[in-house]
């Protein structure tokens, strides 16, 4: 356990709240704030079209199970993924992919907190709803899809926190938005075949992302949440994306029993064999020292010349410090990725 100290409080209270609009009369309002952009609108429908990607990661973390599942809308196809970790035997996810030309079969909401994303396609079903106001509220999501030769069916429901809403500048007009939250409680159900597996007292994350991206684009990434002795903990960390001119990415945070906590720099040291061997992430002031262990993977190497993805996403377990935090064995994510879009 970790108390308070003037120092989180004075990271926590650099974070004001976001305008209504991603865009001003001033021009593009660019900055990061603890509260999500209502309207964050990017474009007119040509731009949206040729170079808009969108896509609403979330996962739940709870003591049997791991899940996690993807909306993604690039334009010229949808791609939508779903994974289920037993903990029990870790090495093996039960998975659905799905990729669907020109976006057939996905509706992606307005915003984070506005409307409903709908993938429906071919005997399979997601849906993520928003449900509130101000930023406060939950996302309320219904699963119905194959994973193998039992169906993943049932709803859970993601309560609010603190944001981290970042709209950031990628040059030549072309502005990103996404809006991070980890540490968030999660309830509900599924049934996995005739398995019922309740996911009360689980905790999730978000990843909502509307970008009109750069031709090629890399990252890396870390994401966890967890309980940690007394407190709800959620991780966001990445390097070459949201870089300031420093190196440091702008959507480093930890999260708190739901209050938001801003993170330097760090550095990820991605192995050989990024599937199967540790990694580290480290920031130079040791405020962040975490080993990731894999115990298992997704990955896609696709090379359709114009087009091109390269990653590897390991699922495993954190151990080290953050911001004073002893994490032992969290469960999370980490990635390495390259995409040519």
């Amino acid at each position: 356990m970790t108390a308070e100290t003037p120092a989180l409080r004075e990271q926590e209270a650099t974070l004001g709240e976001a305008p209504e609009h991603a865009r001003t009369e001033q021009g593009w309002a660019f900055g990061r704030w603890r509260t999500p952009i209502r309207h964050p609108e990017l474009g007119h429908r040509a731009l949206r079209w040729l170079r808009l990607k969108e896509w609403h990661y979330t996962s739940v973390n709870c003591e049997r199970v791991f899940l996690a599942f993807g909306l993604v809308q690039l334009g010229y196809a949808a791609n939508v993924f779903l994974y289920l970790v037993d903990k029990e035997r870790p090495s093996v996810a039960h998975q659905h992919v799905a990729l669907a030309p020109l976006g057939w079969g996905l509706d992606f909401a307005p915003s984070s907190i506005e409307g409903e994303s709908r993938w429906r396609r071919k005997g399979s079903e997601i849906r993520v709803a928003w449900q509130g106001r101000e930023g406060r509220g939950a996302w309320e999501v219904r699963l119905d899809v194959p994973l193998g030769e039992r169906r993943l069916r049932g709803g859970f429901r993601v309560e609010a926190a603190d944001a981290l809403a970042l709209l950031y500048d990628l040059g030549e007009e072309r502005p990103a938005y996404t809006h991070k939250a980890a540490g968030l409680r999660a309830s509900g159900s599924v049934r996995f075949g005739d398995e019922a597996i309740d996911l009360a007292g689980g905790l999730a994350t978000l990843d909502w992302t509307r970008s009109l991206a750069t031709r090629e684009t890399r990252w890396k990434w870390a994401s966890f949440a967890g309980r940690v002795g007394e407190h709800d903990l959620g991780l966001n960390l990445s390097t070459e994306i949201y870089d300031d001119p420093k190196g440091a990415s702008l959507e480093n945070a930890l999260w708190v029993d739901g209050r938001v906590h801003l993170l330097p720099a760090v550095s990820f040291e991605v192995p050989k064999l990024p599937a199967v061997e540790d990694w580290t992430i480290r920031s130079a002031d040791g405020r962040v020292d975490l080993t990731f262990r894999p115990l298992g993977a997704r990955a896609q190497h696709l090379d359709l010349k114009v087009i091109r993805s390269d990653f590897v996403q390991p699922y495993g377990l954190f151990r080290g410090r953050v911001l004073g935090h002893t994490i032992d064995e969290v469960f999370g994510v980490v990635e390495d990725h390259l995409s040519v879009w």
